[in-house]
């Protein structure tokens, strides 16, 4: 018979796990508030200072203003670089869902380089993700409407206006100022990135360069509130940038644009010194090139045809070109002469057009065929002898040689505030044996009393051995910052004050006597009392007996024409070196630029050390 359960005892059992269930879940709950109440509570008085940060991060935050780069100004007050407003394509990254198809679909309605698509991401990995970041630098008028019509669909991205730079004269002093541009992936692993906040271009060659840290400035800020969606709401404090220095050159633009139109299509350099300061009043190599191109942006197949183009326009000549100096060297090597007694003004040498050492062997030979008959230091210098300073280098020796060459600047750098300069070569027996593990051979000797062989030199140093002369043994630092402190140069001391005289009167007659190498040139302007000496720079070596013909031979082997000169001879106020790259008559653009300097509104009557 099946036993009955008790109603009772089943109501019991029931209550019994009722209460059971219940405490159970009490406990648990009751460990859930107090974990909860943990939680906030190290939230709330640990962490508290962590998430309130957090929490402001939020609400506000810094963005970068960037300063107003410094302008650059020619010696007279007329603007070299200015500044003028333009709108680039940014972007925030952390604002944007996807970044790669949102640059997909930029693409489609803003052309973009893949260079520019590279260093939109370069910047990205060296910034936070909160910074903006321009991905196209100066959009046309095209680009800025076909991006606004469709700014909806681009969450993070907008127009961005700025202050880009901008070179009123374009090529004429692209070799000088340089030009600014953006910042690549080695320019942003050294740069500050504090200071460079909000900027996105530096000076990446000649004056933009090497004043960068002056021209710059420093960034500013603003403290914005935003909201949940990190939209802008308002400014909450500001704390302006502070603009670049501004730069003040020694150069004169109207004299460089002389300069320019007289070297006309021909490959060349010219340096323009004040030999009283060593204030740079022109610089100009040719061809050029446009250095607004590298700030609005230039696409790698442009850069490639700058960069490979037969005649090198990014190639600054002046300070980088590096060229026999020919017989522009023979005032300081027939000073040597003097100096060291190994000949006197009244010594003559016979000049049958050749030169044989010992008597035998090759012919080294004068650039006049004939000669120059019986010649003495003056007419030396007048009508450019070779014969003369083969002899008088073979009596020195090369030891001597290089000393006095180097004591003119050759062979150093002169200092110029401009990056990259060469130093050019003073060679010697000491050097070739390092250099090309040879000895020095006599004939070099010879070649080197004529500015041949192995030495080189640019037209920057060339100059500044014009300086050299003009000032009778002083030069200063060559320099583009009128603003700079004026320093010396080693002098050049000889014991005898009047040798400076017995080289600087023939210099006089190679522009104002008849026989002068650059007479034809200056004919009719004696007034203007130029010192000048000219010179040939071989590009190729004649063998033995070989004689050249200028025309016959092919453009690119054709000599250089170099020509310097200082004026008044009596009291410099310009000294300077021209060279024209396989062409002759660069004393005839000599005249052309003395004649506008000397008679023209250039003249500067400024104080100087020497006056």
């Amino acid at each position: 018979m099946k036993q009955q359960r008790q109603p009772f005892l089943a109501q019991t059992d029931e209550r019994f796990l009722t209460r059971q269930r219940a405490l159970v879940g009490i406990v648990l709950i009751g460990m859930m508030i107090l974990v909860l109440l943990g939680r906030v509570a190290y939230l709330q008085i640990i962490d508290h200072q962590k998430y309130a940060t957090l929490s402001k991060r939020n609400q506000f935050h810094l963005s970068p203003i960037p300063p107003n780069r410094g302008l650059i100004y020619d010696r007279q007050g007329k603007l070299l670089a200015r500044n003028v407003p333009a709108f680039h394509l940014a972007i925030i990254p952390e604002q944007v869902p996807d970044l790669t198809q949102t640059l997909d679909e930029l693409e489609k309605i803003i052309p973009l380089e893949p260079q520019q698509r590279q260093a939109f991401l370069d910047k990205m990995a060296h910034h936070a993700s909160h910074q903006r970041q321009i991905l196209k630098f100066k959009l046309s008028e095209e680009e800025m409407s076909a991006f606004a019509v469709n700014q909806y669909r681009f969450p993070g991205v907008f127009l961005q206006v700025e202050l880009i730079r901008d070179y009123p004269y374009g090529p004429l002093l692209a070799h000088i100022l340089g030009y600014v541009s953006e910042a690549n992936k080695e320019d942003l692993i050294r740069i500050d990135k504090k200071r460079y906040a909000g900027t996105f271009q530096l000076g990446k060659v000649g004056l933009e360069k090497y004043y960068e840290d002056s021209l710059q400035g420093e960034p500013g800020y603003q403290q914005i509130e935003t909201d949940v969606l990190g939209r802008e709401i308002r400014v909450m404090s500001t704390l302006p940038a502070t603009s670049g220095a501004d730069l003040h050159l020694t150069i004169d633009v109207e004299l460089q644009e002389v300069i320019t139109k007289a070297l006309g299509n021909n490959r060349g350099a010219v340096v323009v010194l004040d030999p009283r300061n060593g204030e740079i009043l022109a610089m100009v190599s040719v061809p050029s090139f446009d250095p607004n191109q590298f700030v609005r942006g230039l696409n790698q197949q442009a850069y490639q045809l700058l960069r490979q183009a037969a005649d090198r326009p990014l190639f600054n000549r002046a300070i980088q070109g590096q060229y026999p100096p020919a017989s522009t060297i023979k005032p300081i090597v027939a000073l040597a002469g003097l100096s060291t007694q190994t000949i006197n003004p009244q010594q003559r040498v016979f000049d049958p057009g050749f030169y044989q050492l010992n008597g035998a062997g090759r012919l080294y030979r004068d650039w006049q065929e004939n000669g120059h008959g019986w010649t003495d230091l003056e007419k030396s210098i007048r009508e450019s002898c070779d014969i003369y300073y083969y002899m008088l280098a073979e009596k020195l020796g090369i030891g001597q040689l290089s000393s006095w060459l180097s004591q003119v600047g050759l062979g150093k750098a002169t200092g110029v505030d401009l990056p990259g300069e060469q130093i050019g070569l003073v060679p010697s027996s000491a050097w070739k044996k390092k250099a090309l593990g040879t000895v020095w051979y006599p004939g070099e000797t010879l070649i080197t009393g004529i500015g041949q062989g192995y030495i080189l030199a640019t037209p920057l140093q060339i100059a500044t051995v014009a300086s050299y002369i003009a000032n009778r043994g002083v030069a200063f630092r060559p320099h583009f910052n009128k603003d700079a402190p004026i320093e010396n140069l080693t002098p050049l001391k000889i014991d005898n004050p009047n040798h400076w005289n017995t080289i600087i009167e023939p210099m006089r007659q190679v522009t104002q006597n008849s026989h002068g190498t650059a007479f034809r040139y200056f004919s009719g302007l004696a007034a203007l009392n130029v010192a000048g000496k000219t010179g040939t720079a071989q590009v190729f070596g004649l063998k033995a007996n070989e004689k050249y013909e200028h025309d016959a031979v092919a453009r690119h082997l054709r000599d250089h024409s170099l020509f310097i000169a200082f004026a008044p001879a009596d009291k410099p106020t310009i000294a300077m070196a021209i060279i024209l790259e396989n062409q002759r008559a660069s004393a005839g653009v000599a005249r052309q630029i003395l004649e506008a300097y000397l008679t023209g509104s250039y003249h500067d009557q400024s104080s100087s050390p020497l006056s």
